[in-house]
């Protein structure tokens, strides 16, 4: 279906190419993060260091996106909604291809750090610009056309990945991103706007230094932890402790208006879909970096072979998502996130399983297609109910929050299972981490998931009703 490119204006009417646009742009961040899981055995041969070193690649990607969200609604507000979508893209290109010209471990850690300060830029300013310009009445539809091509980036990157990983090199992985960028900057000029949306909090550069110095120490004490050897894991904690002792006094007794706005926890909505959030992408976070590793290193599939069995599961999540508005207008928000939360739950659990005998490629797709079709759903539906109960001037505070804590639980998910692969083959008295290993972590990341159950409980039976269209019964 083509669409005909139109001004802003027209968005009420026609939210698609705008919402299109955006999903472009997490397209290719979505590509870029889990294109490179196939080939992370082939990298750290390269290189010589472990595969499970390497999520630093991840971390450091997620790291960066995450201490940069803030500085977007404030460029944003500076200079423009399209200049700064625009910017960001380009910069997310450039990156890309010093990824792919990347010599060292080293360069391309750096190479990745830029990736995620570019896509902090461009995925919020999109996603707020869509949220201004559509109705609350077609929240739920826009959001589900925005976040349709971004699932054909989890949907394609694992196969694109190990093909080129199998039969050209592990650097072809990162220009992928040119064409789709440089597509994105040309239809830009036409569909994004040139919004400045006034930002409720006055921004403080010291309160965004000590929280940036605090993530980074939180992931280098993390990262740290793998080394047993190694004390700097402990000076880290402490001084992010520290740290964040004086952000707090900093916080109370400094700022009249926080760059980040917790009162927005008081609300039901956004602090379900705040909570629930969290603790779901630390689980499902983890799966793009622990599976393709499970698969290739603990269960002797090849990298083509992982990627297809995620390339199903992407393809099953991407016509899911434009299924959520029907489901949640038949049982509203908190029944379906209650059922689908336990589906998400056991579909984590079922990765664990994998471990045991008798387990074959076909089986392993299957099972990751209906766990691809619970997540979609899930995530989906927690974007929309953030936003249920929120004026249109606490938008931009409440996408800063949210993006933020969502980005940290992928982080620490990958952060942390990582680590319990390493502890529980350490435990075991082996050399290299075996199936059952990546079966443990998999189990507490299921655990992570259920832990949000209860966030979708607090909610009232008309939660959302305006977003979903779903009118509970009266008993």
């Amino acid at each position: 279906m083509a669409f005909r490119l139109r001004p802003v204006s027209d968005a009420s009417e026609d939210f698609r190419p705008l919402a299109l646009l955006v999903g472009s742009a997490m397209f290719m961040e979505q590509l870029d993060a889990t294109i490179i899981s196939p080939v992370i055995p082939q990298i750290a041969l390269q290189y010589g260091i472990d595969p499970l070193g390497l999520n630093l690649t991840m971390t450091i990607y997620l790291l960066c996106s995450l201490i940069f969200i803030p500085l977007s609604g404030l460029f944003a507000a500076r200079w423009g909604s399209r200049t700064t979508f625009c910017g960001s893209v380009l910069l997310f290109v450039i990156s890309s291809v010093l990824c792919a010209m990347s010599t060292s471990v080293e360069a391309l850690a750096a190479s990745r750090g830029l990736q995620g300060a570019a896509a902090a830029m461009m995925v919020p300013v999109g996603r707020n610009v869509l949220i201004h310009a559509v109705g609350k009445g077609k929240l739920v539809q826009a959001l589900a056309w925005m976040v349709t091509p971004a699932m054909l980036g989890p949907m394609l990157g694992p196969p694109l990945g190990g093909i080129l990983g199998t039969y050209l090199s592990w650097h072809w992985v990162f220009w992928a991103n040119v064409p789709v960028g440089l597509a994105g900057l040309w239809a830009a000029r036409y569909v994004m706007p040139e919004l400045r949306t006034r930002i409720s909090s006055v921004f403080d550069w010291g309160e965004w230094l000590l929280l940036s110095a605090i993530l980074a120490l939180i992931v280098i004490g993390v990262e740290s932890v793998r080394q047993a050897d190694d004390p700097l894991w402990l000076f880290a904690w402490v001084l992010a402790l520290t740290g964040l002792l004086v952000f707090y006094i900093h916080y109370r007794r400094h700022l009249a208006h926080p760059m980040l706005d917790f009162s927005l926890l008081q609300g039901k909505s956004f602090s379900a879909g705040f909570w629930g959030g969290s603790l779901v992408r630390v689980g499902y976070g983890a799966l793009p970096f622990l599976l393709p590793l499970m698969l290739q290193l603990g269960l002797g599939f090849s990298a083509v072979q992982s990627g297809m069995v995620l390339l199903l599961s992407g393809t099953v999540a991407f016509f899911a998502k434009t299924q959520t508005a029907k489901m949640l207008g038949r049982w509203g928000f908190r029944r379906m996130l209650i059922g689908n939360g336990l589906m998400c739950t056991a579909g984590l659990l079922a990765c664990a399983c994998f471990a045991l005998p008798g387990w074959n490629m076909i089986a392993i797709s299957l099972v990751m297609a209906l766990t691809g079709f619970f997540r979609a759903i899930q995530f989906n539906a927690l974007s929309a109910i953030a936003y249920a109960d929120l004026p249109a001037e606490k938008v931009a505070s409440a996408t800063t929050l949210n993006t933020m804590a969502w980005q940290l639980a992928v982080t620490v998910g990958i952060a942390f299972s990582a680590l319990l692969i390493e502890w529980s083959a350490t435990w075991a008295s082996r050399a290299e981490p075996a199936s059952a290993d990546y079966a443990i972590a998999f189990g507490l990341l299921a655990l992570c998931c259920a832990a949000a159950i209860p966030c979708y409980r607090s909610l009232p039976e008309h939660a959302g009703q305006e977003l979903s269209g779903h009118t509970p019964r009266v008993s």
